[in-house]
This record gives structure tokens, C-alpha cells and sequence, in this order.
């Protein structure tokens, strides 16, 4: 009587793991994104963070996240790690026409 309990539990052990390493979705690595961003400026951005542009290379996101005073350019990878860029938008030339 035991085994088909131990079975039953094996199985929903697998279907709950196999959830974790399913590959990261635009929309899961777009609030990872936004997170990690708000936690590398601890709260304090210089003003609301907006989406900029989400695209996909190879096996990984990269998303632009602007505020008035930077940009954050965040790669996420498939695993759900993470690495955080900021650009400083007063340092970048200025435009001639």
C-alpha cells in the first residue's frame, strides 16, 4: 500500500521540480530586471524607471530599464541569473547636427 503512495509523491516531486528549470520567460526576466535595478539603486533611481527595449540573444534577455539621470542595461540569463550595467546619461556626447 505504501508504493503507490510513494509513487504518487515522486511524482508531484518531478512536476515541482521540473517548474524550476524551466527556461526564463521575456516577462519573468523583465520584473527580475526591474527588481535587481530598483535593489542596485537601493530605492533611490533619480526618478521612475520606464521599459525601454526587451530583446532576446541566444539564451539570454537583455532589458533596457531609463530613468531621467541613467540607464540600466540588465542581462538575465536562461537561469535566472543576473548582471546589472548603468550608464551615466550625462557623460554621453551630445548630439550635432
Amino acid at each position: 500500500m505504501r508504493l503507490p503512495i510513494r509513487g504518487a509523491f515522486a511524482a508531484i516531486g518531478l512536476l515541482a521540480l521540473s517548474g524550476c528549470f524551466a527556461p526564463v520567460a521575456q516577462r519573468e526576466a523583465q520584473e527580475i530586471a526591474r527588481k535587481e535595478v530598483t535593489r542596485y539603486c537601493r530605492g533611490n533611481c533619480g526618478g521612475p524607471l520606464t521599459l525601454g527595449r526587451t530583446q532576446r540573444i541566444k539564451d539570454r534577455w537583455l532589458i533596457d530599464l531609463d530613468s531621467p539621470a541613467r540607464r540600466f542595461t540588465v542581462t538575465v540569463e536562461t537561469d535566472g541569473n543576473y548582471k546589472v550595467d548603468a550608464w551615466d546619461k550625462s557623460l554621453a556626447p551630445a548630439i550635432s547636427p
